[in-house]
């Protein structure tokens, strides 16, 4: 009486033709998944080299056909098992053929995570191969930010690790200034070696008056600021050195920067917390670096005026 009731309309006639088709493509996976488990039987039966023969004459199948269908069965055999406890591979018995098919290329585990996330069953073939392109993408974009992670935090340790070798140094430095004594001991010995008497030594230091004395000799008591106690330099090819040295160290910085300010990009889309972590790390580091160069090297302690 109903069904006399029920209007038949082209869109309830495809509804139905939809569900029978899905229905079918569903008993085609079982089928399949009951074809390789049988396939895979008959071949631990035959002899090394009679496999190819026997699928040509006894089933007609190619011996590309017969492994997708036994790595059906390897991959999704338990799924169909009749068991009250395989409640958890419902899921996988909804799939069509093609959708089974097109999810062998994700390892179980993945396989079983993406089919909980995504109603796979609902897709069409068009709609699964544009998710699963979309999770690889999201995969390689994931291990691409790692990997610039992992340089960037390489980088940032070695640029701490420059840092505090170089504050090392500076204290290094800051104990052990520059020796003056040498300086002082060579006018102590020409005072006592050589014929020029102590007057004629003192007699060519320029003389001022005692206010402008006491304003430009240097305080005895004022901390002197570290230095690197480089050696002097000689070589007639030390400037254009030093100057190349510096363009390349400015051209790494510059290029460590650009990875650094991609990695907080990345990191943005991903772990925002983390990057902001790394982002103040980062900022701590170059302000300290600004600090330092702004007025480097430090001056270095003026040496002491015999009189």
């Amino acid at each position: 009486m109903n069904d006399c009731a029920t209007e038949r309309t082209p869109l309830v006639i495809a509804a139905e033709i939809n569900m029978i088709t899905h229905q079918t493509k569903k008993i085609l996976l079982a089928s399949a998944v009951e074809i390789g488990r049988r396939l895979k039987e008959a071949k631990s039966l035959l002899n090394h080299g009679e496999w190819g023969k026997w699928l040509e004459e006894s089933v007609g199948y190619s011996q590309s056909t017969a492994n997708r269908l036994m790595k059906l069965y390897e991959e999704y055999g338990t799924s169909f098992l009749d068991e009250p406890s395989m409640s958890n591979c419902a899921p996988v018995r909804n799939l069509t053929y093609t959708q089974a098919l097109l999810l062998l290329g994700l390892p179980e585990e993945e396989r079983q995570e993406f089919l909980a996330q995504n109603d796979v069953a609902g897709m069409t073939k068009q709609e699964l191969q544009q998710a699963l392109k979309d999770r690889d993408q999201a995969k390689q974009e994931g291990e691409r930010a790692f990997q610039e992670n992992q340089v960037l935090k390489k980088g940032l340790e070695l640029i701490g690790s420059t840092l505090t070798k170089i504050k090392k140094e500076q204290a290094k430095s800051f104990l052990h200034p520059e020796n003056t004594g040498s300086v002082q001991g060579e006018g102590d010995s020409v005072g006592a070696d050589s014929p020029v008497s102590s007057t004629a030594q003192t007699s060519n230091i320029p003389q001022a008056n005692s206010t402008a004395q006491a304003s430009n000799t240097p305080q005895l008591n004022d901390t002197p600021l570290p230095t690197h106690n480089l050696p002097t330099e000689i070589d007639p090819n030390a400037v254009a050195k030093y100057v190349g040295r510096c363009d390349n160290c400015c051209k790494t910085i510059s290029t460590a920067f650009f990875e650094l300010t991609t990695a907080l990009t990345n990191l943005t889309y991903i772990d925002e917390e983390m990057k902001e972590e790394k982002r103040k790390e980062a900022q701590k580091l170059l302000e300290t670096i600004a600090e330092t160069i702004k007025e480097w090297p430090p001056a270095k302690k003026p040496l002491k005026i015999m009189r």
